[in-house]
């Protein structure tokens, strides 16, 4: 067969996996179309909202779930949006800073949301709910970021959808402690995300520190995802004079284990 031949069937078939990609998933996998790189480049980034926004979620039955629902299925409008890169400051945890900024409009399901996209610095703010009207009891909210985090639940299934590798140790300490696989199991239903220890949008793999108590103890579940798999590196008991009421380094816990002579 002729080149030309062979470069038409090629074509022809390109053509339909394109068509497949479009129809069957509605663009979802095929990462390298514009809406899929806007999504994932605002999945991927520590996303920030403010006192308003989460008054603004409140007045109107927005939960963090259906952000992140956006931000899964959404699509980019982008006659809304605003692509071109422009120098703007922006302020977190009260210090300035100034870096490109390219705003997206993204709606799902009746939900259509702006967004302030600091690509270089991972750096995403909400920026506003389009098509609602700023309550009035929310307009003299405090204007300060504080992050978003993946609701508990999501992160638990986030997880459980990779298989699972147990590291030498976690199965050694999880024999120590008398943790069994249906602990593990529930580990992944209803164990608590410690998102202010856990560093989510560490990059490329998010670790996470999981709470969860079992036969009336409480340990901390060290945990690493990856791309294809979900790692089980460690376990810690949490000593009971712990006081959780204050803030208290987990990694610490992880240091040393006299409990178990796991190496």
């Amino acid at each position: 067969m002729k080149f030309g031949g062979r470069l038409k069937y090629y074509l022809v078939g390109f053509s339909i996996g394109i068509i497949a990609c479009l129809i069957i998933f509605k663009g979802r996998g095929c990462e390298w179309l514009p809406n899929e790189r806007v999504l994932n480049s605002i999945r991927t980034s520590n996303i920030y909202f403010t006192a308003q926004d989460s008054c603004m979620m409140a007045s109107n039955n927005i939960t963090k779930k259906d952000i992140f629902l956006l931000l899964a299925n959404g699509d980019v409008d982008f006659s809304e949006s605003n692509t071109e890169r422009k120098i703007q400051r922006y302020v977190l945890d009260h210090l300035e800073q100034k870096a490109e900024l390219k705003h997206y409009v993204i709606e799902h399901e009746g939900l259509k949301v702006s967004f302030n996209l600091y690509e270089r610095d991972s750096v995403v703010f909400i920026s506003k709910f389009n098509d609602l009207e700023t309550s009035k009891n929310c307009s003299g909210e405090s204007d300060i970021a504080k992050a978003m985090y993946l609701p508990n639940d999501m992160t638990l299934e986030k997880l459980s959808s990779n298989k699972l590798r147990f590291e030498k140790v976690f199965k050694c300490e999880m024999d120590c402690y008398g943790i069994t696989d249906t602990d593990i199991d529930s580990l992944f239903t209803n164990g608590e995300v410690l998102f202010n220890h856990s560093y989510p949008n560490k990059k490329p793999n998010p670790l996470y520190f999981i709470e969860k108590e079992i036969n009336d103890v409480t340990f901390i579940f060290w945990i690493e995802q990856g791309a294809t798999k979900t790692r089980l590196n460690r376990i810690a008991k949490l000593k009971e004079d712990t006081d959780k009421s204050k803030t208290y380094a987990v990694e610490y816990l992880f240091s040393e284990n006299p409990n178990c002579d796991c190496d």
